[in-house]
């Protein structure tokens, strides 16, 4: 194996020990980042010489000591830019509310900052940039301007306005966003320099270098204290390697960052390996799988050995989770995100119940959202009060829960003092009131040790309470959170740049880091994830109330530079690797296209044949790297014991028409739903569905028809159902709109679609007695009594049941109908029993539902007469048709032998689904797996 190559740390660290072999401590090293701070001590000691160590600061630490401000974070920064605003634009011209203000004052700040980093002339800039807007407002025609227009302009001719009081205000208290405090020091730097307690200031490892950073090291190296060391390499002088960009343009300035001698990386063996994957996940799970493959990689007493780097560090938990066990050091630099904890979890679930709540309630949702939470389970001593209360509301399909039934269910207040039913309250928390409960349920979960087995959600709790109590003093200070949604962004924000620190040495082990973390360290190997295009670089958003143009302009950094700093970080990981492996992901989830960055091209095209480094390819296939999930069954599903014994629980029961249906369209199916009864379950939701539009006009069709059973329809009934309607609709309607439904938007779009198709269904009725026909309606909704079709070898009885939506005369010939709201095409209702070619044909969903239906009836004990019977579908959706009626073999009307007959086929599709023997088989895959109840249970899903 080839030795290691001298890291950019160990250099700097012997040339200093070189320098300095007994007064080190006399130099001040200032790295651009924080995490070198650590590994250059290392390096350091590793020298083996009894010395002092240099101190060692980082630059943002350094400017904040010379500046002698405070650097307050964004979010004060955000909530003062408001109050500015309020003072600059009064009543008339202000947001209404804060949030409204959040995604304008974002964006401000951030080009403030930027305007300070690269010490722009601010009234100069934004002057421009309200004259270029004003340029392009402007109407040839010389047409006066908009109030809309008038507004946008003068909202960015104020923009210096509002930069330059957020400079004093902060100034007066003492205090400075960062690129203010940098713009402080750049421009005292003569005078402040003399406070650095050090002959020499070495800054290592620069390359994106700032205006205001180049002004202070430009100030140490010209008055002789100072020395700019920057790891680069002679490859990247070429002109059109994008890593080299800075480089080139402070090398004038600063020689000692232009580099020398042979480039490193024509220094010994390279190989790079991109690795193509399907999915984001299976990086993670190759990573993982090559690192188990290779012990030898792994190393407890050398960091620089293998580090496994995140592009995309959302991929944390899941590349954490495919490291292979073993007894090995591992240091994750990086943290990971309090988004990613339970804590953040319990606190959305809380924030989103009161959020969403009404006068009428709680949204059912969000309860069993709250009440399934692993520590709010713990703490209540409840782990099925959640799966009842969900159960209850699919039951009765309620969509809000009131206050005081859900109080009546919870535990009184526990010892430790907190009372669950504050959680609770008649109406909705206040801002200030849900940072309170939420503190109290914290504290609980903290007093009652249910933490006490988990480091990282304890740290996660300490950083909510943290929080907590920053979002109160904001509050406190500036009274502008008025609302719980509010509420929702600023906590979000704050959430989302906090890290937890997860346990780990960073000088031993194998390293898991972020890209930004790598800068000025060396490993030997490199495993980088997500080397995809948008992530390295990052996409090109414009994130800046200030254009392309006058940024370059006015020198401020556009994506180009940014783009150059990806590009340095990205080689500079390359330059003393030995093994490289570029894993990126070919699929399409969320905003990634899926496309290789093109430094993967570079790497191949330029880098690896300009220097003989050898590259291969890997491709990953799901079945590579990852076991199924989901049952498989090849040769079907057997029928165990238990499944029998469900098979005759139900079969004894009654087997109704639709789940018939189902075991013919799919056996596999069947057994999902019907058997395991999974995927069926449907949570109430806000809009009414189609199942309730159909459910609210059968109601309301059997109310209206069913006074008057058993006699024939006249003119002057049909006028009394007229005037029954409305009330009729209101009634059904009111019963779905229970719980605190709206009924405005779609929910009264559905009701209007009620409405037209009652009315049609009653015209077509009046029409047919107005041109002479019999209509008697005998049954509605009518519950058949089960009937028996067959018996198995061992005597197990099999039954139908079911309900028939109408039965009535027309004309003097009995008809079974159902209703149906949806869509037919009239072949579903004619069987043959033999097609065209001599086959048996299999019977329609439709008709074998209808079949079923006259079967029932032609069972029934107190009617068993089959003369001029006749089955169809009155289609409410095209009701011009009338009633559409099946033909079986031809024949419109059913005869005895053509019942006895189709209750001879289901006799056989029952024994075939009661025979232990015949397996569950998945139905060839067709569209219709799409819509399957079943489809993320079963193997044969279409994607």
């Amino acid at each position: 194996m080839q030795t290691m190559m001298e890291s950019f740390l160990r250099k700097v660290a012997t040339r200093l020990s070189t320098d300095y072999p007994t007064d080190a401590d006399c130099v001040l090293v200032v790295f651009n980042n924080r995490r070198s701070l650590r590994f250059f001590q290392q390096q350091f000691i590793s020298l083996g010489r009894t010395m002092m160590l240099p101190r060692t600061m980082a630059i943002d630490d350094l400017v904040a000591k010379l500046g002698g401000m405070r650097v307050i974070p964004n979010e004060f920064l955000l909530f003062e830019l408001y109050r500015i605003h309020c003072e600059l634009e009064g009543e008339k011209r202000k947001y209404r509310e804060f949030d409204d203000f959040i995604s304008f004052g974002d964006l401000m700040l951030g080009d403030f900052a930027e305007v300070d980093q690269y010490m722009v002339d601010a009234r100069q800039l934004f002057g421009n940039l309200h004259d270029l807007k004003a340029i392009g407002e402007w109407d040839i025609e010389g047409s006066d301007l908009t109030p809309f227009q008038r507004n946008y302009l003068h909202f960015y001719q104020r923009l210096y306005d509002y930069y330059d009081r957020l400079h004093r205000t902060l100034e007066a208290r003492g205090e400075a966003y960062s690129g203010m405090a940098y713009r402080y020091v750049a421009e005292h730097i003569v005078d402040l320099a003399a406070h650095v307690e050090a002959e020499q200031v070495y800054f290592v490892g620069f390359n994106a270098i700032s205006e205001c950073e180049r002004r202070i090291i430009g100030h140490f190296v010209r008055s002789g204290r100072g020395h700019l060391i920057t790891d680069g390499d002679p490859y990247f002088m070429q002109p059109e390697q994008e890593a080299g960009h800075f480089i080139r343009k402070h090398g004038a300035q600063f020689p000692e960052m232009l580099p020398q001698g042979k480039s490193l990386f024509a220094e010994g063996e390279r190989r790079v390996t991109i690795v193509e994957c399907p999915e984001a996940l299976l990086q993670c799970k190759m990573a993982g799988q090559l690192i188990e493959e290779h012990p030898d990689w792994l190393s407890t007493n050398d960091p620089e050995r293998t580090a496994v780097v995140l592009a995309d560090e959302s991929l944390l938990l899941p590349a954490l989770n495919s490291l292979p066990e073993g007894n090995y050091g591992i240091n994750v630099s990086m943290g990971f995100s309090f988004c990613d904890s339970q804590m953040y979890l319990l606190a959305q679930r809380l924030l989103q119940l009161h959020n969403n709540a009404t006068a009428t309630g709680y949204h059912h949702a969000d309860v069993v959202a709250l009440l399934s939470d692993r520590y709010m389970q713990l703490l209540l001593s409840d782990d099925r009060l959640a799966t009842t209360l969900a159960a209850e509301v699919r039951e009765a399909d309620l969509l809000r829960l009131a206050a005081a039934d859900l109080r009546t269910r919870l535990c009184p207040p526990l010892p430790n003092g907190f009372n669950p039913q504050s959680l609770f309250p008649d109406r909705p928390f206040s801002a200030d009131e849900w940072v309170a409960e939420m503190r109290s349920v914290v504290s609980a979960i903290v007093e009652a040790q249910l933490l006490a087995d988990n480091r990282q959600e304890r740290q996660a709790a300490g950083a909510l309470v943290e929080m907590l109590d920053y979002i109160a003093l904001l509050q406190q200070q500036y009274h502008y959170i008025n609302s719980l949604d509010t509420l929702r962004k600023i906590f979000s924000r704050i959430a989302q740049r906090h890290q937890v620190d997860l346990l780990g040495d960073p000088l031993s082990g194998l390293q898991l880091m972020g890209m930004l973390e790598t800068r000025n360290l060396d490993f030997d190997r490199v495993l980088l994830l997500s080397v995809n295009e948008g992530i390295i670089p990052a996409t090109r958003n414009a994130s800046s109330l200030v254009p392309y143009e006058l940024k370059r302009q006015f020198g401020m950094p556009t994506y180009h530079e940014k783009d150059s700093v990806y590009a340095f970080n990205f080689y500079h990981l390359m330059l003393r690797a030995r093994e490289v492996y570029l894993f990126y992901s070919t699929g399409t989830e969320g905003l990634q296209k899926g496309e290789p960055s093109r430094f993967i091209s570079q790497v191949e095209h330029e880098l690896a044949p300009r220097f003989g480094i050898e590259v291969q390819r890997m491709v990953v296939s799901n079945n590579s790297a990852l076991t199924s999930v989901g049952p498989v069954y090849p040769d079907g599903l057997p029928k165990s014991a238990a499944i029998m014994k469900l098979l005759y629980t139900s079969a004894e029961h009654g087997l109704t028409p639709t789940s018939f249906d189902d075991y013919l369209q799919c056996p596999l199916r069947y057994y999902y739903c019907r058997v395991l009864g999974l995927g069926s379950d449907s949570n109430p939701e806000e809009a009414i569905d189609t199942s309730h539009l159909g459910s609210a006009i059968h109601g309301v069709i059997e109310e209206l028809y069913r006074p008057y059973l058993g006699v024939p329809i006249t003119d002057s009934i049909m006028r009394e159902m007229w005037k029954r309607r409305a009330g009729v609709i209101d009634r059904h309607f009111m019963r779905l709109l229970h719980s605190g439904r709206s009924a405005e938007g779609a929910n009264l779009y559905m009701r209007r679609v009620a409405e037209a198709q009652v009315d049609d269904f009653l015209r077509m009725e009046e029409k047919q007695i107005r041109e002479g026909h019999r209509l008697e309606v005998i049954a509605l909704e009518q519950r058949m009594q089960p009937v028996v079709i067959t018996h198995t070898e061992d005597g197990q009885p099999v039954r139908l049941r079911g309900t028939v939506d109408r039965i009535d005369r027309f004309d003097g010939t009995l008809r079974i109908i159902d209703y149906k709201t949806g869509s037919f095409k009239d072949e579903e209702l004619d069987y043959k029993t033999v097609d065209k070619n001599g086959e048996e044909k299999v019977p329609s969903s439709k008709w074998f539902q209808l079949m079923c239906y006259a079967l029932l009836y032609s069972r029934q004990p107190s009617d068993g007469r089959m003369a001029d019977m006749q089955v169809g579908i009155y289609p409410l959706r095209m009701l011009g048709k009338g009633v559409s009626i099946a033909f079986y073999d031809g024949r419109s009307t059913l005869c005895k032998e053509q019942v006895d007959t189709f209750c001879s086929l289901l006799a056989s599709y029952s024994l075939e689904l009661l025979n232990p023997a015949v397996p569950f088989q998945s139905a060839t895959k067709s569209e219709a797996c799409r819509y399957c109840p079943a489809r993320t249970f079963c193997d044969g899903v279409v994607v």
